[in-house]
């Protein structure tokens, strides 16, 4: 999201995009909305791009909730960031042509003073690329797919992330729509770690979390499984709906408002495991590791818990939650992983790979360590964050930790 890099220089640029190449993308989603600024900082990613001779390649997602769609210069502006980029060697493209996305834009009854498929049409003729449109419509109007099938060169499913409901997250929206796109149309996934959102009714009005149990392991499986066309992982960086894979914010300002549930939330070991599941999405298989990396997320209270000073109150669906710590162990050889947390410690035999565990917590600090031929290896790691029985505020973000052992390391001789 542009709209939370205020601060961002070149610099930091230059670190996210290193952040992010390293965890094995491909390409950038620049999410911006019509301010100034935003555009501003979009130059610079570009810029840092070229700097780096980066891997990655950089596209437009305009925010749509944000961007006016009123008429013909609303239009013009849409055009203008396209045209500004069209050629750039650093422009992810699909077949050549270059690639777009939104995130909304079929909300109004008139798009930019037409239909919406109309609307999107005349932003295509201002442009001089043909761009390859793959917009995240959510067809609010009784709109349909086949209605906006002839103007797009596919979607992108953002609810397909999580559920929406009472059941756990499932391929069957990616399946539907997939179809409905039908042969020769792109349909991109989504797959995200989380979803929670805690904002007053006098705000934002957005109090709820997703059942989203596991969900960032869970969505690379699924989306793997059906061999979805592309991926789009949401997101980097959005800190108020909690679903951000990178680090925390380096500044106050980066941070929403009142996002209590954000302090303290550095969510980069989701980055770190992005790879492994990328190249299984590709290939069948991540690459063989030479060293182990364990990740493991967990919530720092129970789900029913009740907070003793949140004036905004629990967050719709929670109860939803199990009460569990979710472990990937991406290991050399094969090992033993431990997990402990207050009384309970959780014994897990893993192979040499990817690996995925589940240990229910109680209360207390939570430990993990990895064992080979009865022998600790590494040392164990203890979360910053304990799990406690009554929170003061409600804190449905998970805390996300890492484990890095290097065999090879740890041999050397100084």
């Amino acid at each position: 999201m542009i709209g939370n890099t205020y601060t961002y220089r070149l610099a930091d640029w230059i670190t996210e995009l290193v952040l992010i190449e390293e965890a094995g993308f491909d390409a950038v989603a620049l999410n911006t909305g019509p301010d100034c600024w935003q555009k501003a900082s979009a130059d610079l990613a570009y810029k840092a791009a070229a700097v780096l001779r980066t891997k990655l390649r950089l596209f437009w997602s305009f925010d749509m909730s944000t961007f006016p769609q009123g008429g013909d210069e609303d239009a013009k502006k849409i055009a203008s960031y396209i045209n500004e980029y069209a050629w750039n060697p650093y422009t992810f493209k699909m077949h050549g042509r270059p690639f777009v996305s939104t995130f909304s834009g079929d909300q109004y009854a008139s798009s930019f003073g037409r239909s919406v498929c109309g609307g999107w049409d005349y932003v295509r003729s201002l442009t001089w690329s043909n761009f390859y449109f793959v917009p995240a419509f959510f067809f609010p109007n009784n709109q349909t797919i086949a209605g906006v099938r002839d103007c797009v060169e596919g979607l992108f499913q953002w609810n397909s992330a999580w559920s929406l409901d009472e059941s756990r997250v499932s391929t069957a929206t990616d399946l539907d729509w997939a179809a409905q796109l039908g042969r020769g149309k792109t349909y991109m996934a989504g797959v995200s770690p989380t979803f929670y959102t805690h904002y007053p009714e006098t705000g934002l009005n957005k109090n709820w979390v997703y059942r989203a149990d596991n969900n960032y392991a869970t969505r690379w499986q699924q989306v793997t499984n059906i061999n979805a066309p592309m991926v789009q992982v949401i997101t980097w960086n959005d800190f108020g709906e909690s679903h951000y894979i990178g680090p925390r914010p380096s500044s106050v300002q980066l941070q929403p408002i009142n996002t209590t549930w954000v302090d303290g939330h550095n969510h980069l070991p989701w980055a770190r495991i992005t790879k492994p599941y990328i190249e299984t999405y590709k290939k069948g298989a991540p690459s063989k590791l030479g060293s182990d990396l364990i990740i493991w997320e967990y919530r720092t209270h129970p789900a029913k818990a009740t907070a003793t000073a949140d004036p905004i109150g629990r967050p719709d669906r929670a109860d939803l939650l199990d009460d569990e710590i979710y472990v990937t162990a991406y290991l050399s050889a094969p090992a033993e992983v431990r997990v402990q947390v207050g009384n309970i410690e959780g014994h897990f035999q893993a192979d040499a790979g990817l690996n995925h565990f589940a240990q229910s917590f109680v209360p207390g600090k939570v430990t993990v360590g990895l064992w080979r031929d009865g022998e600790n290896v590494g040392g164990t790691l203890t979360g910053e964050r304990e799990i406690v029985a009554e929170p003061e505020l409600y804190d449905f973000n998970p805390v996300v930790e890492q484990f890095f052992h290097d065999p090879e390391w740890e041999a050397c001789k100084a």
